[in-house]
Order: structure tokens, then sequence, then C-alpha cells
């Protein structure tokens, strides 16, 4: 920016020259202040000071980067300065650095607003030329302070009150703790989760001129057989029949380009394609905005652009065409015009445009190998929204042998349009009975099945949240809610913002919450426990989804920060009464929802490393069912339903000591001893 102004001077914490004195924040120079800096007596965290709710809330200078708030204070308050220009980044978080710095340095001079989407040096001086009154952004400011306040009495009060009561150091957020419970809910889906097994079936089909195809087996909406001895009865029945094409169905498909990417979109696509990180991807493009001014503004949730910006579009291509990687598509892309309005909607951009490529040639040399990772991906998808959309045909044919209906499905590329500013790909072969390509069928034509086959599955469990699919589900929790109306309203609200959601992801991992474990997350044993401990009402992704919705109420001024603070200070009371009242858990384990009462002594059964045992095993109570019987895992369901009901569903696949494989149910017997129940031979002991 200040090479842009002019020529400066370098002194210690800023920049000077006639017109302008240039300085900057570390990061968050102020935050609000800790309790202790209220009451020296709150430093000691007890049940008894709680909750801590301050009548009017104090700030501090962060003790890190004291040296640099005092070069910043004396400066804004320097007689000659008679005009400030808050320069910070355009958004929520930047408004919030700025307005904590003039209030604690005590400044009462007119500030000017610098709102930038990118900073070439063209973009910079249209800025300083185009100057907002700071007052402009009050309603911004009340919402980043709104926020920076929720989170202090939440994490506060929350913190220390589950902490104390539980004798282990149990952080708490806002949002932190309802994006665990996700991580920690999927976990626990997959652990629980009981394959069955189902089998489908497949006929190879020949025409009179020798050419195959392949089909699976349908009947209504059933695509498979739960019961083998089924399926091998429809195989006997079609194999080696004549048969006869029911239906031909051909479709053109049109794919449209994507929307470009705001920066959600993008850490999902980088996470996937590349691995990189949520937090990386940020960093990433951050550098290649505010260093190398070849991207937008990053932390942007918008994916279309501006008419106004569309009319800087030509600029942007010529820039690109001048790289030679991308120069083929950006000279197509300059004779296709403008894109239309799903692409450029003012109607759909708030503070900032999607993310795009800036008007400043590129030097692929030297960018760091995963910028241009990150680069390569924003021009890519920008210079695909001025081609033409891909086409395919789709073919769907139905044929019939006695009475049984198979279904094959195709589908061939037949331009790839917008597809070939990407890399050539091979159409991929589907799966059996999915062919790429499908020989000429006409309705009524007779064919011949001369194979069939029966390929046994089995169901499979959710996948671990990946950071691409956590980023989806927490810029979509609004679909995680039960109330229409609400979903409704928070169809454009989730957990946290673009700009805080890679922040949550690694806060939850510094804090031991979750792991990485090569693309996925996976919940440590401190974060199931925190999420067994803490109330639904703080882990619900309801309750934050509607606070994120009232913040951006706020900055519009459709909500009253009074009123939203006084809900959260309720609810910080609540939730130290809800610690207060828990029963105390002084060691930290994966204590889960118990299973069920012990049919012994009726205390709580829950889960250990090894079984599902009584919870007053320390008073003496032997109950338990083992994790592993005659070969055979046993699942958390399974041990529920045996403890509620006294006898299991059928369980299959336990193992004798011969190595034979048995099917059988799980009884109570006398002394609540586990025992197992077969069909015909009564029961055997476990």
């Amino acid at each position: 920016m200040a090479t842009v102004l002019g020529h400066f001077t370098s002194r210690d914490g800023y920049l000077e020259n006639n017109e302008y004195v240039v300085t900057w924040a570390i990061g968050h120079l102020v935050e609000l202040a800790e309790p202790e800096d209220y009451n020296g007596q709150l430093k000691k965290w007890t049940m008894d000071t709680l909750p801590i709710i301050p009548a009017q809330f104090k700030l501090k200078r962060n003790p890190k980067t004291a040296k640099q708030f005092k070069i910043v204070k004396q400066l804004i308050n320097r007689p000659d300065i008679e005009q400030l220009i808050c320069a910070t980044d355009a958004g929520r978080e930047g408004e919030l650095i700025f307005r904590y710095i003039y209030r604690l340095a005590g400044c009462r001079k007119p500030f000017m607003r610098l709102w930038l989407s990118e900073t070439t040096p063209a973009a910079v001086l249209k800025g300083f030329n185009e100057l907002r009154p700071g007052a402009e952004f009050n309603r911004l400011a009340a919402a980043a302070e709104a926020r920076s306040r929720a989170d202090w009495l939440i994490g506060i009060n929350a913190t220390r009150s589950f902490t104390v009561r539980h004798n282990t150091l149990l952080s708490i957020g806002r949002v932190q703790t309802p994006t665990l419970a996700l991580i920690v809910n999927r976990e626990r889906e997959i652990k629980n989760f009981v394959p069955e097994p189902f089998w489908e079936l497949y006929a190879e089909f020949s025409k009179n001129d020798g050419q195959l195809y392949v089909g699976r087996w349908f009947k209504g909406e059933q695509n498979r057989f739960k019961d083998q001895q089924e399926a091998r009865a429809v195989q006997a029945r079609v194999d080696v029949q004549p048969a006869t094409v029911l239906e031909v169905e051909e479709k053109d498909i049109a794919e449209l380009p994507p929307l470009l990417f705001n920066l959600n979109e993008l850490q999902k696509e980088a996470n996937k394609k590349y691995g990189l990180s949520a937090a990386r991807t940020l960093d990433l493009a951050q550098s290649l905005y505010e260093t190398r001014k070849l991207l937008t503004y990053p932390r942007t949730d918008s994916r279309h652009i501006t008419m106004e910006l569309a009319k800087t579009i030509p600029e942007r291509l010529s820039a690109l065409a001048d790289v030679e990687e991308y120069m083929h598509y950006a000279i197509a892309a300059k004779l296709a015009g403008v894109p239309g309005k799903r692409y450029v909607d003012d109607g759909k951009v708030s503070d900032h445009t999607a993310l795009i490529p800036t008007n400043v040639k590129p030097n692929l040399d030297n960018l760091s190998p995963d910028e241009r990772k990150i680069y390569d991906l924003v021009v890519r998808r920008f210079l695909a929204i001025f081609y033409p959309p891909a086409k395919y045909k789709q073919t769907k044919v139905i044929t019939e042998a006695t009475g049984e209906t198979f279904l094959t499905t195709g589908r061939v590329e037949m331009d790839r349009g917008w597809k070939a500013v990407y890399a050539p790909v091979e159409n991929k072969p589907g799966e059996y009975g999915e062919a790429s390509m499908i020989p000429d069928l006409n309705q009524g034509e007779a064919v011949q099945i001369t194979n069939t086959e029966i390929k046994e599955k089995e169901t499979r469990p959710p996948k671990r949240f990946t950071e691409a699919s956590l980023l989806a589900v927490m810029e979509g929790a609004g679909k995680l809610m039960e109330d229409q109306e609400l979903k409704a309203a928070m169809k454009k609200h989730g957990l946290g913002t673009p700009a805080t959601r890679s922040a949550i992801i690694e806060t939850l991992i510094k804090r031991s919450y979750i792991e990485r474990q090569k693309k996925t997350l996976i919940p440590t044993t401190k974060g199931e426990t925190l999420i067994d401990l803490v109330p639904y009402i703080i882990k619900n992704p309801e309750l934050t989804g509607q606070w994120e919705k009232t913040l951006a109420d706020i900055e519009k001024g459709m909500a009253n920060p009074e009123e939203f603070m006084a809900g959260i200070r309720k609810l910080a009371t609540e939730m130290v009464e809800l610690a207060r009242n828990q029963t105390a858990s002084n060691q930290v384990q994966t204590n889960r929802e118990p299973l069920g009462k012990c049919p012994l002594c009726g205390r709580a059964v829950i889960e250990g490393k090894k079984g599902y045992g009584c919870s007053g095993y320390k008073e003496g109570c032997k109950f338990v069912i083992w994790k592993e019987i005659a070969g055979k895992k046993i699942t958390e369901n399974q041990a529920k339903e045996l403890i509620q009901k006294g006898e299991s569903g059928l369980i299959k696949g336990f193992k004798s000591k011969a190595g034979k494989k048995f099917d059988a149910a799980l009884i109570l017997g006398q002394g609540g001893k586990v025992e197992l129940k077969f069909n015909a031979k009564g029961s055997s002991n476990a």
C-alpha cells in the first residue's frame, strides 16, 4: 500500500512521508480483558464466582504486541494527525481490530474507511479516491463486538464451570463445541454401524450381431437382494433365457460450468485435490491477495461478481493471456464476452465478490508450489465460466427376461465444453452394468442372456469427515435443523463464517480434541469426553447457526445487538447452572450415553475398552458384555438391545473353536451371564 501512495521513510513500527503516516496492527493488538482484570480474585477458578458477566466490557493490550500498540497509540494521538484511515481487512474481524485499538487508545478523531477487495496498485488508488465515512460501518462494528463478547461470555463461563465441576480442563466454545460434536457423532455412527450383506444380480445380454451389454436386476425401487437364496432363484429363472428390450431412453445432458470460488469452496477443493488443510489454503490465498496481488480478497462468502467488476474482466483476461499455460483459454474467454447472470449478479454479492484473479500478470516461477496450486485452481475456475456447458449423451435401457427386469445405463461425452480448461480426463468405465458405451438397441428388440453373475456386497458405514466434507457440513449447518421455518431462515448461515472455519478446525486439533489421520479427522478420547459432558444446548449446531444469522442481521440493521447480548448473558447463566447440577466425573474417559441399567445392581452400563460394563465395578459389580464373543465383535447397539430387552436379535458371524461360522442371538442368563441362543439347539454359555 505504501509503495502505491508514494515514497516513505521507514521508522520504528511505522512509515511516514509528507502526507501520510502508515502503521499496522500485528493481529489483535487489543483484546477483551480477562476476568482477573476486573477482580484479582477471579483468577482462581471456582463455582462460587460464576457466572462472570461484566456490566461493562473492558479492553486491554495484548501483552505479546504491547510495543506495537504503544507506537500506534502515540501516532493516532499525535497533534499533527487530524484524521485516521482504517485500512484493516475489509470484513468483520478487520473492523473489530481497528475499533478496539481506536477505543483503548482513547482516540476521538474522525476516521474514514478504505474498503478493498483486491490490493493491486489500481485498486488501492481507486480505494483512496473513494474513502467512505467510518460511521457507514458502525453496524459491521456492532456485529463484530457482539460476536467478540458472546464468545467471551460463553467461552469463559462454560469452560470454567465444566472444568471445575469435572476436575478436567474442558475448553468450550460457541462454534468449536458443536463442530466437535459433528465429528464425535460421525465417529460413533461408524463404530456402531453393523454391516449387512446384500446381493446384486447381473446379466450379460447378446444382440443377434454378437454385441454385448450388461444389466443389473431391479424391481421397482429395489435393485438388491437381502437373501442370497432369493437372488439364486431369480438367477436360475433367467439364466440363458431369451430377453426383450422393453425401453430405450436417450437424453442430451448439459453440465454448466461451476460457480466461482468463495473461500469455503476453495478450501474444500484444495483439500480434495491436494490434501491442503483449510488453514493452509487460507494462508496461501491471503498471501496471493496481500503480497502477490494476484487474487481478490479471499475471506468472502460470495460466489458471484458485480456488474461493475465485470467491466474489468478484459484486463484480467489480458494478464492471463500473457502466461503460456493460460494463453489459449484466456484468448477464447475474451471472445466469449461477459458471462451471464449465473455469475454476474449484484444481488448475490455482500461485502466482497467471488474469489477471482486480478489484472496483475503472474510470474508463476516466483510462486511457491502450494501458492501455484491455489492460484491455478482460482484461475481455471474463473476461465471456465466463459465456456459452454459440457455435453453428454445419457442412455438408459431396460431389458426383460421371464418377467424379471434389468437396467443398463451409460454416459458418453459429446463435447468437453468448459472441461477443456482442465487437463483432459479419460472416460472411466462405470460399475458392472454401467458402461460408457452401449450398442444401438431398439424397443422390442430380441436379445439373449448369455451369462449371469451374483455379486455379494455389504452395506458401508458413513465416511469419516475430511476437512472438505466438514467444511461443507459447517457451511450448510442449517440443513441439520428440524424446524422448517428456521431451516429456511438459516439457508445462508452455518457454523462459523468462511473466515473462521479453518481456525476452528485448527483449534480443535491444538486442544487435542481431534486428530488428523491423513485426510480424515478423528475425535480423541478427550474430545468424546467433552461432548458427553456438555449439555445438548452447547453442542447443538442450531444455536450457533441462529447466532450467525442474528450477527448477519445486526450488520444489516435488522437486529438489535443489545437484545442479542441479553440472550447470550441468559444462556451463560443457564450453562453455569447446568454444570453446577451435573454429577461430577473425575476422570477422562469415553463415557458415552449409558446403554441401559445393569441387570444386577441397577446402575448405568457404560462402554469401556474391552467391554460394556457396569459403572459400579469399583463397588464390586461384575456385570459385563465383552466386546468380542466367539470371534465376533459386539456393537454398542447390540449390547444396548441385550441389556434393555434381555435378548439381542440374530447376530451373524460367530466362530466356533474349530473355526466354523455360525449365527446366534445373545441372551442374559442367570446372574447376568451372557449366553448364546441358537435357533434350534437351545443355548450355550458364552
